[in-house]
């Protein structure tokens, strides 16, 4: 029984679980794809179990039962009715709540049966979440409630005291606080990792000075774009800018006022470009400049306003004013060409721009 169970547990780690790991609300999926694949084989056997001591009823039950948790499991598994996984869960709860309401009404074996829905609580919670797990954990409450206080015991196929009535449901009420409480804990410690998450994910791919996006930030942006240009087999290009004679601004000024004159160059570089383009400090006082749909006589154009809007609004700090000027190189580049050449291509024209006496934009094509 061990093997088996290990067997079971290694085939849906690495059979079943790939096809849910793309999903939203994964962790529900997750359980409720292992809780119905584990409760029907449960299932079917106890309802072999009770047929063989003939209890046909509750067989039957049983079988049907095993027959939802199943379907809930094939359809979580399948990759084709993806649109219906959250459907899958409803199913496998819809199958363990009539279970746990059969139960109550047969009162199983020796009246023993009603026990089994206190691992309804922490399951529905698992599957549902806080919120919709609190209502549905009060829709079985008030329907086990109606099948064990009706008068005359009308609805029961058996008899239970009164004691044991009331203290199922107190226990069963318990049990949901505290799955509750442990939900809402879960849920809060899930949400803390998850901004945590996304705030080092920022932090990762966004420079902290001039907060735009760094080396990698602008590469997962550049993949992104080199996608969407084999769909539509259109060219993009590629500026790298870069402040003239930085080094002497950090000489005469210190490299706190350097700093500064980042900051600033960034802000008017972004207020300068259009809003579909792509700006990234590649690298000391060097940025990167993504024009997605643009070709190089319009790249050309667009960037010389950019070197003149910056050239216009010098930086300044109480008395001091600083004259910024930007040499730019670029390269056009199209869909069969990766990026990262195309970088290396726009580098060479920058390096002419310097050579050319700076303060001027050079195309890789004038190059040749």
């Amino acid at each position: 029984m061990q093997f088996f169970l290990r067997k079971l547990i290694r085939y849906y780690r690495y059979k079943v679980d790939k096809s849910l790991n793309t999903e939203d609300g994964y962790q529900q999926s997750f359980l409720a794809g292992f809780f119905g694949l584990m409760g029907s084989i449960i299932a079917f056997f106890t309802a072999l179990n009770s047929f063989v001591i003939q209890l046909y009823s509750l067989a039957i039950c049983l079988f049907l039962v095993s027959a939802l948790l199943l379907l809930s499991f094939l359809i979580l598994k399948s990759s084709t009715y993806k649109r219906f996984h959250n459907l899958s869960r409803c199913i496998a709860l819809l199958g363990l709540f009539s279970l746990g309401l059969y139960l109550i009404h047969s009162g199983g074996i020796n009246n023993s049966g009603p026990l089994w829905i206190y691992i309804i609580p922490s399951v529905t919670f698992a599957f549902l979440g806080l919120k919709l797990g609190v209502i549905a954990n009060g829709v079985f409450f008030v329907l086990s409630s109606i099948l064990l206080f009706f008068p005359s015991d009308a609805l029961l196929a058996t008899t239970y005291s009164y004691e044991f009535k009331t203290r199922l449901m107190y226990v069963f009420l318990t049990i949901v606080a505290l799955s509750g409480v442990y939900e809402a804990a879960r849920y809060y410690s899930f949400m803390r990792l998850k901004s945590m998450k996304e705030k080092y994910e920022h932090q990762a791919q966004f420079d902290y000075l001039t907060l735009l996006p760094n080396r990698r930030g602008i590469q997962k942006i550049l993949n992104k774009e080199h996608q969407q240009r084999k769909l539509s087999n259109s060219v993009s290009t590629i500026a790298t800018l870069d402040i003239d004679k930085f080094k002497a601004i950090n000489d005469e000024f210190g490299h706190e006022m350097g700093d500064l004159v980042l900051k600033h160059a960034s802000k008017v570089l972004s207020e300068c470009i259009r809003s579909q383009d792509s700006l990234a400090r590649w690298g000391g006082e060097e940025f990167l400049l993504l024009l997605p749909d643009t070709r190089e006589a319009d790249a050309i154009e667009l960037l010389e306003s950019v070197r003149e809007c910056v050239e216009k609004t010098p930086f300044e700090h109480d008395t001091i004013s600083i004259s910024i000027t930007l040499s730019i190189g670029l390269c056009e580049t199209s869909p069969d060409v990766d990026f990262n050449e195309t970088i290396k291509l726009s580098d060479i024209s920058l390096y002419r721009a310097k050579q050319a006496g700076r303060n001027t934009v050079f195309a890789y094509s004038s190059a040749l």
